[in-house]
């Protein structure tokens, strides 16, 4: 289990070169006994997921298919696809990608299998999953030198959705004076609390008859508006 470094920003070329270094220097400790490393390194245990990684991708050569099936006695042979013999997901996800030729030996494509552990994603999900590394893998292979940070994985409804409608925040103002805001909260809920102080309670209808007492107060001082008053 190995590492990739995206620090910098790097380009999908340079980032696969990064790879490359990190694996070849790896294989210098290939003989190393696995059961070792795993007890030196003491990873935290889950019961609900590999410690090591959750997601793996394997990839299977194009294998030349025999000119003819076994011939036995009584038993009918039929060729296996690389993969197809799991029957759950040992990791969260596992693809697993069969690289295909023709009958010229020319590049015919690739198919895959994407297993999912059930309790986690749902066919829509990993369909989507699948959409999308189709998507970036369609990028970096026309425009190798495309910033791994400048790969769009969202299609284009879906960028749409999250960035404009799930972001959706505008929302009506109302205009008018804090006053007159606050006259109109005491006609919607006179009786409701407004203020808190201690062991006080204040409805709308108190704190507005009382910052009525004030106002009169300071009218009759000579204060107008526009005048500063210190409380």
């Amino acid at each position: 289990v190995l590492r990739a470094d995206v620090g910098g920003n790097p380009s999908f070329g340079e980032l696969l070169g990064r790879v490359r270094e990190a694996d070849l220097a790896a294989y210098a400790h290939q003989d190393l006994p696995f059961e070792r490393l795993v007890d030196d390194l003491n990873p935290a245990r889950s019961m609900g997921r590999n410690p090591l990684f959750q997601v793996s991708l394997s990839v299977q050569g194009a294998q030349r298919q025999p000119d003819r099936l076994w011939d036995l006695p009584d038993l009918e042979a039929t060729p296996l696809a690389y993969g197809a013999e799991a029957a759950s997901a040992r990791v969260d996800l596992s693809l697993d990608l069969n690289e295909h030729r023709d009958e010229e030996g020319a590049p015919a494509g690739m198919a895959g299998t994407l297993l999912y552990a059930v309790d986690l994603f749902d066919e829509v999900t990993a369909r989507g999953l699948s959409e999308r590394l189709v998507r970036v893998l369609e990028r970096v292979a026309a425009d190798p030198d495309v910033r791994v940070g400048e790969i769009d994985v969202l299609g284009e409804g879906e960028r749409s959705r999250v960035v404009e409608r799930w972001n959706e925040t505008a929302v009506p103002v109302v205009s008018g004076s804090l006053a007159g805001l606050f006259e109109a909260q005491v006609g919607r809920s006179r009786d409701a609390v407004a203020v808190i102080g201690g062991d006080r309670r204040w409805s709308y209808a108190e704190l507005d008859a009382a910052a009525d007492r004030v106002a009169r107060g300071l009218v009759a001082r000579g204060v107008g508006r526009g005048d500063l008053v210190g409380v």
